[in-house]
């Protein structure tokens, strides 16, 4: 799903996440907008004074640090739900996005798949190419835009403080259900809180 992508860029990015039959979660890109708590700088809400967010201290790596959903999983089977959905895999470490000096980005494709090619159905992480698109800020929000399969994309993330920030609205995730007695991994709808963090 074109909409859980980003974490996208951000998120940006899918517990959990996006099946092959949908787009894969890219850790930059999401289409839905936080209300930001950051406070810009500045009288024009972008200088240097107030501490805002500039396009100059924007600029670095970003690691997705929070996967959240509102739904909680026990993806890993030991018992124990959560909806930090990076508690439950390894499918997204080190996920990331890269924000350069010349309003391009750079992001990595990682999540959480059902495999349907064998019987029982289980979990598989996939690392898909990376995303590259262009950027700019515009007070605290973050617009991507990237072309995929021939499509242009814009997305939008908040900047509070050294993260950016991202929610979707009944998005689908990997789940795992119990079916005749043994847990089973299924797609559900839960909403979805992505962070990732200034490295």
């Amino acid at each position: 799903m074109k909409n859980i992508k980003f974490s996208l860029l951000l998120l940006l990015a899918s517990v959990f996440f996006i099946s092959c039959e949908n787009e894969p979660l890219d850790p930059v890109l999401t289409a839905q907008i936080n209300a930001n708590t950051g406070t810009p700088g500045g009288s024009t809400g972008g200088g240097s004074t107030g501490g805002g967010i500039t396009p100059t201290n924007i600029e670095g790596t970003y690691k997705l640090t929070t996967f959240n959903t509102s739904v909680p999983t026990d993806l890993n089977g030991d018992g124990v739900n959560s909806t930090n959905q990076m508690n439950e895999t390894v499918c997204f470490n080190n996920t990331f996005i890269t924000l350069n000096a010349d309003h391009t980005f750079t992001a990595d494709n990682k999540g959480i798949d059902i495999d349907t090619t064998v019987t029982p159905n289980v979990l598989t992480c996939f690392s898909d190419p990376a995303t590259t698109g262009t950027w700019v800020l515009n007070g605290n929000v973050l617009t991507t835009t990237y072309v995929e399969s021939g499509v242009t994309y814009t997305d939008n993330v908040n900047v509070v403080g050294s993260t950016l920030q991202s929610t979707i609205q009944a998005g689908d995730v990997i789940a795992t259900a119990t079916v005749n007695g043994v847990p089973t991994p299924v797609t559900i709808i839960s909403d979805i809180t992505i962070i990732y963090t200034k490295q």
